[in-house]
């Protein structure tokens, strides 16, 4: 497009539908757009401190308005009358807006987010998908899940083939709902597609979306593999890798001032963790076995490093915290597990060490090696799980697999011997920065 048409874009619609995911990376997307093109943004309830700086004129001059959506958490509803709520809400935002950009985290994963790229479709608005965590390959990921729900779900003593099989009758029936019998009810098409988020089957870009942007060359690979055409693909690195001032303004900078005079130590716990498989033949790792190897993780760690305040921060979907807080803060007066809803961020801004327990694959870890990429960043696997090797040669990341490596680790930090291994990515992949890409496309 020459400069002259590219002047006739007027207006960017921004959806941004998990939270957390808005704070630690799309806020960073959305300040860059805002400097250059009016702006509309579509938001769930945000934190205070977010909302508070979203009115900032200076970091966001051209940010028109914010509507709510209220997809993930509004008001309580049924399915169904959420589903009408969300078609209607997509139809009307476009008619009464009418953007000529639509950005959001995903093209697949949401209600919202399916009709809003559709009926942008119908209207050939320019749509892109941006990645906003860490991801894995999804038939892995699929399995692990499946493997869960084959557990959880069902009774004991049904044999474990039939269990798996009403786990995949399951699944197939919540995909045929979302995706099909919804958008039925409203008198749309079903979603047709290769990708969905109930099947665990594909990644974001595979649906209406026409451009989908990734964070590396590594993540550029696995949405690759997994059915995402490489002529939608773009690589947009993180805007923590490459503007981590604005973060620190808007948040990183604050949140300095809880750090107290004791060394910190920031446990990161994953969610749906209750039971795992190892890595070799998928066999059961069962609950107990998951809690007692937490619990003699965190003695290790509190008997190593002594006189260190050890924060452990839950997932925000972590649902027996009591359980946990009993488990884990009687080990020792030093430890403490904070509330799972607060910002993973201001936990990793405080920390000397960033470890996350198993089963380590989390977007935390990954926000740690950009906001911390000094500090020690370790993920523990000693049972040797599947998926639990994620980061494994991962840039920022160390992984340890035995007791005696985390002892050896453990010491040279109290010793103040620990080294980080150097980067060996020294050039910046994609596009410098949002505007960059925009400005490409179209």
């Amino acid at each position: 497009m020459t400069e002259k048409s590219h002047s006739k874009i007027k207006k960017v619609l921004f959806y941004a539908p998990l939270p957390r995911t808005f704070r630690t990376t799309l806020i960073g997307y959305l300040c860059e757009v805002s400097q250059v093109y009016p702006v509309i943004l579509l938001s769930e309830k945000l934190d205070s401190e977010t909302e508070k700086v979203l009115k900032n004129r200076t970091l966001f001059p051209k940010l028109e308005k914010i509507i709510p959506v209220r997809q993930l958490t509004g008001k309580k509803m049924n399915l169904f009358a959420k589903n009408i709520y969300l078609f209607k809400l997509a139809k009307n935002v476009l008619q009464q807006d009418k953007p000529d950009i639509i950005i959001s985290s995903s093209d697949m994963h949401s209600l919202f987010e399916l009709y809003l790229m559709r009926f942008a479709k119908r209207k050939n608005i320019l749509k892109i998908a941006v990645q906003v965590a860490n991801i894995g390959e999804s038939v892995a990921e699929a399995r692990r899940v499946d493997l869960i729900n084959a557990h959880l779900r069902f009774p004991s003593f049904l044999p474990f083939w039939l269990r798996f099989f009403f786990v995949k009758c399951r699944k197939y029936f919540g995909h045929f709902l979302y995706y099909w019998l919804l958008p039925l009810i409203v008198g749309e098409k079903p979603f047709f597609g290769k990708s969905s988020h109930i099947l665990r089957r594909g990644q974001s870009g595979m649906r209406d979306a026409d451009y989908q942007t990734v964070f590396s060359k590594r993540d550029y690979d696995i949405f690759l593999r997994d059915g995402v055409p490489a002529k939608k693909l773009y690589i947009l690195s993180h805007p923590l890798a490459r503007n981590k001032e604005f973060f620190e303004r808007i948040y990183l900078n604050k949140l300095k001032k809880y750090k107290e005079n004791a060394k910190i130590v920031s446990l990161m716990l994953p969610i749906d963790t209750e039971i795992g498989f190892r890595k070799n033949d998928y066999s059961l790792i069962p609950t107990e076995e998951r809690e007692k190897n937490w619990i003699a993780t965190v003695k290790l760690i509190s008997e190593m490093l002594s006189g260190w305040k050890i924060y452990i921060k839950p997932h925000p979907g972590t649902k027996d915290i009591n359980k946990i807080k009993g488990s884990l803060e009687t080990i020792s007066k030093n430890i403490k597990v904070v509330n799972p809803q607060e910002p993973a961020d201001k936990y990793i801004a405080i920390a000397d060490v960033i470890i996350e327990l198993p089963l380590s694959a989390s977007t935390a870890l990954f926000t740690a090696s950009l906001q911390r990429p000094e500090k020690p960043i370790l993920s523990l696997d000693f049972l040797h799980e599947f998926l639990g090797d994620y980061y494994k040669d991962f840039e920022g990341i160390e992984y340890v697999d035995t007791e005696e490596k985390f002892i050896n680790i453990l010491e040279s930090i109290r010793d103040n011997k620990y080294q980080k291994k150097p980067k060996t990515k020294l050039e910046s992949e994609g596009f410098s920065n949002i505007i960059e890409l925009l400005k490409h496309l179209c």
